[in-house]
């Protein structure tokens, strides 16, 4: 039962998740042993997938192989996607801040008043935990699933086989335990009060070229520290211009119209 629960998750953050939980039930169903000795920790468990490949052949190692690798494919998967949630509930505080301190904008090989991009794509108090906790689900996921390959010789002829994809209950439990408490923790800081100063544009880059737009004489402001704002002495259309800007801008007045 966990299985599912565990692969369905994992399958929300997959297109077409539906047919994939669909597929990953049907895994779990055929699950072949039920006993205490399922619950032990990892290759010490007696669980077992089986689906008809137990012969001892190399078909059926190479079959049992992907069934216990695949879990951690769907995994990796579902990383990027995590991270690109991570990425846009990290940038869009530090977009919103400017317009109300000025900053150095961020650039792979800064100069002037520039910052350098985060290391990791990420800051760090959000990277290392991400990190940390992405490579302890991995390592949870290695001990939930497993190859079982073991051949019986007696006087140099093979006389019994085991050949299957191991299962531990405990170690896909302990691993669904950390998931759930990783999608809470997002869905927490989520839900977090952010009052947008400017329009808001997480990583559409016409949304940030909207919010580019200084004034004729303002040449290169881009070495310097910037701030967005109402652009002084600037109208377009009659209306107000606001744009970030190396020069002193005032915040826009509450129910005026803006360009």
């Amino acid at each position: 039962m966990c299985y599912v629960i565990l692969l369905a998750f994992l399958s929300l953050t997959l297109p077409r998740g539906a047919f994939l939980t669909v597929v990953l039930v049907t895994f779990a169903a055929r699950a072949n042993e039920y006993n205490r000795a399922i619950w032990h920790w990892g290759p010490s468990s007696s669980g077992t997938l089986s689906f008809g490949a137990d012969e001892a052949s190399t078909k059926g190692t190479i079959w049992n192989a992907w069934l216990s690798n695949m879990p951690q494919i769907l995994l990796s998967v579902c990383y990027p996607n995590l991270n690109t949630i991570c990425t846009s509930m990290a940038s869009s505080p530090e977009w919103n801040t400017l317009a109300t301190s000025r900053k150095g904008s961020r650039v792979t090989m800064p100069f002037g008043e520039q910052r350098s991009t985060y290391f990791l794509q990420l800051p760090y108090k959000w990277a290392l935990p991400l990190m940390v906790l992405s490579g302890a689900l991995y390592r949870l996921l290695s001990q939930a699933f497993f190859l079982i390959r073991i051949d019986y010789e007696r006087g140099g002829k093979l006389e019994k086989w085991n050949s299957a994809c191991g299962i531990s209950m405990s170690s896909l439990l302990t691993l669904f335990s950390a998931a759930f408490v990783l999608v809470c923790a997002l869905i927490v800081i989520g839900r977090l009060p952010m009052f947008p100063r400017l329009p808001l544009a997480d990583s559409c880059s016409l949304a940030i070229s909207a919010a580019c737009h200084p004034a004729a004489d303002e040449t290169e402001p881009h070495p310097a520290r910037v701030q967005w704002g109402v652009v002084p002495d600037m109208e377009v259309d009659g209306h107000d211009h606001c744009s970030l800007s190396s020069k002193e801008v005032t915040k826009p007045e509450v129910g005026g119209v803006h360009h």
